[in-house]
């Protein structure tokens, strides 16, 4: 009897309302692969960006979002020795996480870390690699250094927080809602809410700005880096707006990206960084080098939050709960 996967699919853009759930024949399981069946999916703003048509390394239409999934190891192929059926596991899949079984290949596979749940391991591949790439290999934020961490209450600002907080920095944490910032001072930082945060110009001197709405806050942020300072960009998540696809606020946010001119950077002695994960993640060599780091994480001290569990047919609420701003760390579906 064959198997089946039920996936989650992006047909056409718009609204959450758009994704669509469909099944079909489950993939063969090549040699060097593992097929797992899935518990939990996540969800992150990208899903969003490429849902509203607007993140330009998602395949053409018809595709399955989702990076990262966690759950049951139910085939290896005959190449797989590091994992075994019947293994938790957490796993990338750049493309095709939002399913109830997927088939990818064994080096994307992390068994689950110790102290670690399988909700808490579907919540870790992209934020904290994100976060570890922004901090430690861009940034190299280390004990003494001031950090900012925009939209510190989200799956990848919870983590970097913490990360922060581990190595001995000095952490402020921002947030677009009043309500949210109790969380923030939780994970022992600073919190202000942005408009706090932009009518205080003495909060200044920071070695290091996680930068995560792109567009004019960028140019807003800059002067708050201290000498030497480094900013990370890694979205243009003011681009959206209550999960509509408004062509005109994207294209306004796009422009209002500084072009940053190097010959004005001398005097301020700073460096400004764009990321973007998914390459990288494409690079063997860093997927070795990232899935050992993450496969450490129950000795670090550090937590993803899982702020709300979707039954995996109610995706296009998760959908709308994310990006109209009110999660509070991880968003996953459940199959």
């Amino acid at each position: 009897m064959s198997l089946t996967t039920q996936e989650i699919v992006i047909e056409k853009y718009g609204p959450a309302s758009a994704l669509t759930l469909r099944e079909r024949a489950a993939d063969p399981v090549g040699p060097d692969d593992v097929a797992i069946a899935v518990k939990y999916s996540g969800i992150n703003f990208a899903d969003i960006q490429m849902r509203l048509g607007f993140y330009p390394d998602a395949p053409k239409r018809p595709f399955v979002p989702g990076y990262e999934v966690s759950g049951v190891v139910e085939q290896i192929g005959a190449n797989v020795t590091d994992i075994a059926v019947g293994d938790q596991v957490l796993a990338g899949t750049y493309f095709g996480g939002y399913a109830s079984r997927v088939t990818i290949p064994a080096i994307q596979v992390v068994r689950l870390p110790k102290n670690v749940d399988l909700a808490a391991g579907a919540a870790l591949p992209v934020n904290f690699f994100t976060a570890h790439l922004a901090l430690f290999e861009m940034a190299r934020v280390r004990g003494g250094d001031r950090v900012l961490i925009e939209g510190a209450t989200g799956g990848v600002g919870t983590l970097a927080v913490q990360m922060a907080r581990r190595v001995g920095a000095e952490v402020v944490g921002l947030t677009s809602t009043p309500g949210k910032k109790q969380y923030i001072t939780d994970l022992g930082a600073t919190a202000y809410t942005r408009d706090e945060f932009h009518a205080d110009e003495s909060i200044t001197g920071f070695d290091f700005i996680l930068n995560a709405s792109g567009g004019s806050e960028i140019r807003r942020q800059l002067p708050r880096l201290g000498y030497t300072g480094r900013m990370v960009c890694m979205g243009l998540n003011s681009g959206v707006k209550d999960g509509k696809r408004n062509i005109p606020r994207i294209a306004w946010a796009a422009l209002r990206t500084p072009r940053l001119r190097i010959l004005k950077m001398f005097d301020k002695n700073v460096g400004v960084y764009a990321l973007n994960a998914l390459p990288i993640l494409r690079d063997e060599s860093w997927i070795r080098r990232l899935t050992a780091r993450v496969a450490a994480i129950g000795d670090m001290d550090i937590t993803p939050h899982v702020g709300k569990i979707f039954p995996a047919a109610d995706a296009p609420a998760a959908h709308a709960f994310l990006e109209t701003r009110q999660a509070l760390g991880k968003v996953l579906l459940e199959w």
